[in-house]
């Protein structure tokens, strides 16, 4: 009799290829690596990382309740466990910051991101920006930035943000509120 280790789903590591839409990606079978697949999704890796982890310290096991793990030093994904719950993902999604983008594109944009990757591609540092929205009671509305507990960090919300640096650069008056 030979032992059950791995289900028939688990017994290839797979490529992420370029042409798959989402959706073909989240239909697939097989295990993939997650920093491949948070690529292609365009969302942050550590997204998924965190909640294995609150998953893990409340005594669940994060590779059948999200499909995802931790083995030696890579993250990976189960793809017929991690579709249906990424597709049913209850946190707003922090959208990646592309490398090919300049400070324009990325102001450009919709969605949540890192503070941290956003300030790689304008002139203010990470500490500049959130000096500045200490001064507010609600720094979510007036400027687009908040630190969210729940992903442990600054997150941008462009839309308004990207209204506040237009014009506090546009205008000279950095302490404009």
């Amino acid at each position: 009799m030979v032992e059950k280790v791995f289900n028939p789903d688990e017994m290839e590591l797979k490529s992420v290829k370029p042409e798959w839409s989402e959706e073909e990606l989240l239909s697939r079978e097989g295990i993939f690596f997650l920093k491949d697949v948070a690529a292609k999704l365009q969302i942050h890796p550590q997204e998924f990382k965190k909640h294995a982890k609150e998953l893990e310290a409340k005594g669940k096991n994060p590779w059948t309740s999200m499909g995802i793990r931790k083995t030696w030093t890579h993250w990976q994904v189960r793809m017929l466990v991690f579709g249906p719950y990424f597709k049913a993902w209850h946190l707003p999604r922090i959208n990646k910051v592309q490398e090919e983008w300049d400070g324009n594109t990325l102001l450009s944009q919709k969605g949540q991101f890192y503070l941290s990757d956003v300030c790689e591609k304008i002139p203010f540092s990470t500490h500049q920006i959130r000096h500045q929205i200490r001064k507010s009671e609600d720094p979510a509305k007036d400027y687009g930035v908040w630190k969210d507990p729940a992903y442990k960090g600054y997150l941008v919300q462009m839309e308004t943000f990207s209204k506040w640096i237009k014009r506090i650069w546009t205008t000279g008056d950095f302490h404009a509120s």
